[in-house]
């Protein structure tokens, strides 16, 4: 009971402490001058060691984001590329992860350096040939299914599913089924599991 009210205590305080990084984000948001501002906080608050930084991603992607939960941790160097998210209850992003559009349902757990980018066509090229800036690129948004486990440094481009483990290294160019494993570059099933209710 105590260690909850603590909890609770120190959520406020570090909502407080990020106000002002989420009324800016806001502003520009308003005066649609892109998400400079947005990738600022999101960077420099990826930064900020220990269980103070714990507090302080959380509180600020719970302010910046559609839809964070309280019951979640977002390991040091770990930050959102885009200002749009979900992060479901029980959800672990361990350190330095680069995340675009995605929705992370319950229980999914996210190894340290893990890419999540928005989908696999983000830039694109024109007529000559030249890579064209993000903007003119296509954004998907990647959900990563309930109690699915990704592992250390894979990429991850397309739907895994529930209860679906990526292997280490990893990189998902597919959507990978519920109860399966995938492992490989391109990834493919490793094998299927089958899980007792």
């Amino acid at each position: 009971m105590v260690a909850r009210i603590i909890k609770h205590i120190l959520n406020f305080l570090a909502l407080l402490l990020v106000l002002p990084a989420w009324v800016m984000v806001v502003l520009e948001k308003k005066l649609g001058l892109g998400i400079r501002v947005y990738l600022f906080w999101a960077q420099f608050l990826a930064q900020v060691p220990g269980i103070l930084g714990s507090f302080l991603r959380r509180a600020f992607y719970w302010l910046v984001l559609p839809q964070v939960s309280w019951n979640c941790e977002i390991g040091f160097g770990t930050f959102f590329s885009r200002p749009w998210g979900i992060i479901e209850k029980g959800v672990y992003i361990g350190p330095y992860c680069i995340i675009g559009q995605a929705i992370l349902r319950e229980g999914s757990l996210i190894a340290s350096r893990v890419s999540i980018p928005s989908g696999r066509r983000q830039h694109r090229r024109d007529p000559t040939g030249k890579i064209l800036p993000a903007e003119h690129g296509s954004f998907e948004t990647i959900e990563i299914g309930p109690h699915a486990w990704i592992g250390e440094g894979a990429i991850v481009m397309a739907k895994i599913g529930a209860r679906a483990t990526v292997a280490a290294g990893a990189v998902v160019t597919r959507p990978v089924p519920d109860d399966c494993v995938v492992g490989g570059n391109p990834a493919h099933i490793l094998r299927r599991k089958t899980f007792k209710a």
